[in-house]
């Protein structure tokens, strides 16, 4: 199956170079995705031409697309060539750097859940917005406590030994 799994419409900078849309394979087939259309709250519509792999992720990038995302509020909806909805991303607000992240793949990131076989059986309806600069910004602290005490504690130690 094909879903959104994230979006970055409020990027550092220029909009026009940074904003991008995610979209992910989870299944164990190649999908043909051409005819398929991505569709903003606004009625702009982007064709898609190529097909994903299975489990791969491909990037859309507004310069490719012409869709250019809203920071404050925004649907996106993906059709199947017979314009079927497939699925739907929607968001209220985003900061800058903000990416948003599809709630049906949070669960994994947020819980560290590795019980489930694939994406699929993870799979939630609605959207949710996290800040990849938090999460990029806790990771970081962490590591840096890790390294920290690691040194630390082979301080000691050499002191100790002499």
């Amino acid at each position: 199956m094909v879903y959104f799994k994230e979006a970055l419409p409020n990027p550092a900078g220029e909009d026009v170079v940074g904003e991008w849309v995610r979209l992910i394979n989870t299944g164990d087939s190649s999908v043909d995705l051409a005819g398929w259309a991505i569709r903003d709250a606004s009625g702009k519509t982007y064709t898609l031409t190529l097909s994903v792999d299975p489990r791969t992720e491909i990037v859309l990038e507004r310069s490719a697309t012409g869709i250019s995302l809203n920071n404050d509020s925004e649907t996106l909806t993906l059709t199947d060539k017979e314009g079927r909805v497939v699925d739907s991303l929607s968001y209220s607000q985003a900061s800058d750097d903000e990416i948003i992240v599809a709630e049906r793949f949070l669960l994994s990131e947020e819980t560290g859940d590795q019980g489930a076989k694939n994406l699929d059986e993870l799979a939630l309806n609605g959207g949710r917005t996290i800040s990849g600069g938090e999460a990029s910004a806790i990771a970081i602290a962490v590591l840096v406590a890790v390294a920290s005490s690691i040194f630390v504690g082979l301080f000691i130690k050499r002191e100790n030994e002499r």
